[in-house]
């Protein structure tokens, strides 16, 4: 595989990425082939690994990055991304389609009925809420002064009691989805494990003209592209 074919294929796996973890990962290895005097007829795979590993590594630190975001600042954007990071991961695994499929499916199930339980006890909290609010009318109409603090009574018991319910089962909800992504990362990566350490392990000439050496790809970014 060319450089050019490498650089498309590449793209194409990495087009679900934002747009500045998109661009950060083509620009390097669009400037390490430039760097490294690599042309159009010389076949970068000894170079720099295959394109799925390439793909599933650039995927997996963007994955673990979100992740860690999930985990200090919560928030359902970046739950949201955090779940799309690992469905991308999961499809650019060099696994066969059926199996990828499979478990993009039990993933999302999952989370729908994680998310399903949540609005349900929401709506539900929602709906203790209007009760009370609904109860305030009926002060007016209270032919005692007793009916009428009962009412009242029962009007802030009902609104402070939902509102409680409505912010416990939000975070509920959140330490859950935070609870799923984390599982599905953890299973991901134990799967993930020897595959991800072969994809780091890739080669490079040797300087001394004795064929190819094992380097990382960290070091080959710290050499500058030097071949």
């Amino acid at each position: 595989m060319n450089k050019n074919t490498f650089i498309s294929e590449l793209s194409r796996k990495l087009r679900g990425l934002p747009k500045p973890d998109y661009d950060d990962a083509m620009n390097y290895y669009i400037e390490y082939f430039l760097d490294a005097g690599i042309d159009e007829l010389t076949d970068v795979t000894p170079l720099v690994g295959s394109v799925d590993d390439v793909a599933a590594r650039i995927l997996e630190e963007c994955t673990d990055k979100q992740v860690e975001k999930v985990t200090k600042e919560g928030g359902v954007k970046n739950s949201t991304k955090a779940i799309w990071f690992i469905l991308l991961g999961i499809l650019a695994a060099p696994i066969a389609f059926p199996v990828a499929f499979s478990i993009i499916i039990v993933i999302i199930v999952l989370i729908f009925c994680a998310v399903a339980v949540v609005v349900s006890l929401l709506a539900a909290s929602v709906g203790v809420v209007v009760a009370g609010l609904a109860a305030i009318p009926a002060i007016f109409w209270a032919e005692t002064g007793s009916q009428a603090m009962v009412l009242v009574g029962f009007a802030c018991v009902a609104i402070s009691l939902g509102t409680m319910m409505c912010i416990a089962f939000y975070k509920i909800g959140e330490l859950l989805i935070k609870g799923i992504i984390k599982l599905i990362r953890f299973i991901s990566k134990k799967r993930n494990d020897s595959k991800v350490k072969k994809a780091q392990e890739i080669q490079s000439p040797n300087l001394n003209g004795k064929g190819f050496e094992n380097v990382s790809a960290e070091e080959i970014h710290q050499r500058g592209g030097e071949a």
